[in-house]
């Protein structure tokens, strides 16, 4: 498979996961029905979807290195930093039946989402409007620019784009965990 190929589908799956998740807390927030459903699942199935995502990420972002071959940089590594503890904590989690995984995914989620933002920005503002910004980690050194991109999926999609993609979708998924949990304490 190709780096384009193998880089299509995983825009493809994370930009359908976060569309899915979006919906899903819209349904919340306006539809009794689908508040009933969302809270019938329990909290290691939740938590066990994002160990899913977790480890699937990992894996993603190993197969990019190692696989095609494509340089990591530093906003990037920054990210990963965020990225590996959940793929380690959720299963753990799971495995010893803790109650409180939600929040450690989702404290990590909300600092790997916030790189993922800020890179993202600069790859926007590059290859989509066209506009040439410089970050401190663009001048040479040891690591690839910041501002480069090995792949450039319908436009738009990048790396940091689907490091959005995977951290929005772990911190609504550790939500609708604290909701279940909430509801099941209350009950």
């Amino acid at each position: 498979m190709t780096l384009e190929a193998f880089s299509t589908l995983l825009v493809l799956g994370s930009v359908g996961l976060f569309a899915t998740l979006a919906i899903a807390w819209i349904g919340y927030l306006v539809s009794p029905k689908i508040r009933a459903h969302l809270l019938s699942h329990s909290y290691e199935r939740y938590l066990a979807a994002i160990a899913a995502i977790g480890i699937a990420s990992v894996v993603g972002t190993l197969i990019f290195q190692l696989a095609y071959e494509t340089p990591v940089c530093e906003l990037c590594w920054w990210q990963r930093i965020f990225l590996y503890p959940i793929a380690v904590i959720a299963p753990v989690a799971l495995w010893y039946k803790t109650r409180e995984a939600h929040v450690t995914v989702a404290i990590l989620s909300g600092f790997g989402l916030w790189y993922a933002l800020y890179h993202y920005y600069y790859h926007f503002q590059r290859f989509v409007l066209g506009n040439t910004l410089t970050l401190p980690c663009s001048y040479g050194g040891l690591m690839p620019a910041c501002t480069d991109s090995p792949i450039l999926i319908f436009g738009f999609a990048t790396i940091p784009f689907l490091g959005i993609m995977v951290f929005g979708s772990m911190l609504m998924l550790s939500g609708l965990a604290f909701v279940v949990l909430r509801k099941n304490r209350a009950a």
